[in-house]
């Protein structure tokens, strides 16, 4: 690396020295006839190295123009868009040194990526402003950069208005009028106007109202919309309320972010008279889109469009949930109103449906008992993914999140195994995993994540904390077939199972086996069963099962008539039924054994309790996961 002095800029150091040429600004009649001079167009004299060096010298900025790109640079300075040569070290210090603040807008300067809009005048601080804002007199931007020589020089005003001495452009009865309209408040110079000179800080004034000359054909230009402004198109020109303007005019009219226009956004004139009035600037109400659950449709002054995505006052939005999918609200209030910004109602969240027996259920007959194929569309079934052994059932709960017992998943230690080893599947019927008879409407995915309680240790506790969470890498599609079951979140029925009820039933699903000893089932079944409290179940335990009636267990079933939940059936839900909709109770954990190795089918089964764990555990699965769509 080769090391040089250090070295230092000044201004006349920024570019290569320039030849006086005919026809140039320099030392035209300039005093003392110093070569080097430039002369401004306004006959100022200033020194030849103040041309082009990013600060205006000249009162009118001549020095500071477009006609800089005919320097050349030195290679190590930094240019400006106009052509001016700076030093490098200027470039983002924060303040502009170029006179169009173009060393402060780079690609290097930090706020470099706050760009404004192609209708917005930035301001040298990086504020925006609407273009129409600047050189109009008044103090737009917070830095007053909008009002500069820098900024205003090169305006053409028009003939009506009247020019300030920086470039602005205000009315024309601006001049010696007793106020001050100029920003710099050169309309009000005592050296023009003879008179008391104006007070040193500007103050904002409306116009004095001037009777306005009308041409044949032309329009009156008409008051800005609150909340927002017009333009004319075409023309770079600023122009005021009040000014007459020719024929075939035509407005663009601009709110202001978060309103709309009520009315055409653009208006013409023609042959005197507008096309159509300014409408209003009304805010709009936040942005709805239709999703995959949940159709919504926008209609204002009869005209109906998809989604909401510039809705003003009066505008109503009518929402529509997909198919198996619901929100109880829109059954009272399908339609919502824009008012003032914001809607007279929540925004709806179509859900699957929940806990509802399929209405177009098939009926078969297996082995003379009456069986619905589509009563459970919530049924999982739990498969070993190499050998697509059914192993335990299962409840989904949302499109992605299934209840199952944690004896499914575990070794006898208690240690979850690994989740390559399983295969989830809903819509089955039949307990083959590849049964044609059901394969229009099995779904099947492998899992993402298994989570179980931190509690549970197997056997070495009894089965404490017997529930599971699988979560599955696909997002299963809602049928007659496949729906999720309840979950009473806010725990409205815990008390109806701590003090059941005579006719408190509940129903269980699986393809366990269907008698002791005997080979599981090929089909679907079910098993309604009484709910039991909890001292009338540790009454009739066996004694050596009363450890595993542990405090999060509850118990169903009956007593010696031959009914009960069987190895297959583990992990899948116990279900009641409330206001016409299945809720998730208890899942299926354990069952007495009988005398001959078997199950037990004369005595009470037990059940892990889901509302010990929603909120300590499923609520938490189930918030982040979410059904991807």
């Amino acid at each position: 690396i080769h090391a040089v002095d250090g070295y230092s800029f000044r201004p006349h150091d920024t570019r290569i020295r320039r030849e006086a040429k005919n026809g140039n600004n320099k030392n035209k009649d300039c005093p003392n006839s110093v070569t080097s001079d430039f002369r401004c167009k306004s006959g100022e004299c200033i020194k030849e190295d103040q041309e082009c060096n990013g600060t205006v010298n000249c009162e009118d900025a001549s020095d500071e123009t477009n006609a800089c790109h005919r320097y050349k640079c030195q290679d190590f300075l930094f240019r400006c868009k106009y052509g001016a040569c700076i030093n490098p070290e200027l470039e983002c210090d924060g303040k502009p040194d170029c006179r169009d603040n173009s060393d402060e807008t780079t690609t290097r300067c930090k706020n470099s990526t706050e760009t404004c809009k192609e209708e917005e005048f930035r301001c040298n601080s990086g504020q925006c402003i609407n273009n129409d804002w600047k050189c109009d007199g008044k103090k737009n931007c917070e830095d007053g950069s909008d009002e500069t020589s820098a900024t205003c020089w090169n305006m053409r005003c028009p003939g009506f208005t009247y020019k300030c001495k920086y470039g602005a452009c205000v009315n024309g009865d601006a001049e010696c009028n007793g106020v001050i309209d100029c920003l710099d408040g050169s309309d009000e110079d005592p050296s023009i106007c003879k008179a008391t000179p104006a007070p040193p800080t500007p103050t904002p004034a409306e116009p004095k109202p001037q009777p306005p000359v009308l041409q044949k054909g032309s329009c009156i230009l008409p008051e800005h919309p609150a909340d927002g402004r017009w333009s004319v198109i075409g023309s770079f020109q600023t122009f005021s309320p009040g000014t007459p303007i020719g024929t075939g005019t035509v407005l663009q009219i601009n709110c202001n972010k978060g309103f709309k226009i009520d009315g055409d956004e653009l208006i013409l004139c023609e042959e005197g008279t507008w096309s159509a009035n300014i409408g209003q600037c009304l805010k709009t109400c936040p942005v709805i889109h239709s999703t995959p659950t949940m159709k919504v449709t926008c209609t204002y002054k009869n005209k109906v469009t998809d989604n909401c995505t510039d809705a003003i006052d009066g505008t109503l939005a009518k929402f529509h949930c997909a198919t198996f999918y619901e929100d109880l609200g829109l059954q009272n209030m399908p339609v919502h109103l824009c008012h003032d910004g914001s809607w007279n109602q929540r925004r709806p969240e179509c859900v699957p449906v929940c806990g509802r027996k399929s209405v177009t259920a098939t009926t078969l007959i297996v082995n003379g008992t009456n069986v619905t194929q589509g009563d459970y569309p919530w049924q999982v079934a739990l498969y070993t993914a190499q050998s697509k052994v059914l192993i335990c059932g299962g409840s989904m709960i949302t499109q992605r999140v299934i209840i199952t017992a944690a004896h499914c998943i575990t070794d006898q230690k208690g240690k979850m195994l690994s989740k390559d080893l399983y295969m989830v599947a809903v819509g089955k019927y039949f307990r083959p995993y590849n049964d044609p008879r059901d394969a229009n409407e099995a779904q099947f995915s492998p899992l993402q994540e298994m989570f179980i309680p931190r509690q549970y240790k197997g056997p070495t506790q009894n089965y404490l904390g017997d529930i599971a969470i699988l979560v599955t890498i696909k997002t299963f599609t809602l049928s007659r077939r496949v729906q999720p079951v309840c979950v009473d979140w806010g725990s409205n029925y815990a008390s109806e199972l701590s003090n059941p009820s005579r006719n408190s039933y509940g129903y269980v699903a699986g393809w366990g086996f269907t008698a002791e000893n005997e080979n599981p089932s090929e089909e679907l079944k079910e098993l309604k069963v009484p709910a039991v409290t909890y001292e009338q179940c540790n009454q009739n335990l066996p004694e050596d099962y009363e450890a595993f009636l542990t405090d999060d267990k509850l118990c169903a079933g009956y007593l010696d008539q031959g009914t009960s939940v069987c190895k297959g059936d583990s992990g899948g839900g116990l279900v009641f039924k409330h206001k016409d909709r299945y809720y998730i109770t208890g899942i299926v954990s354990l069952s007495p054994q009988a005398p001959t190795g078997g199950c037990n089918s004369q005595q009470y089964g037990l059940y892990t309790s889901v509302y010990r764990y929603i909120e300590e555990f499923i609520l938490d699965k189930v918030s982040r996961f979410k059904p991807q769509h």
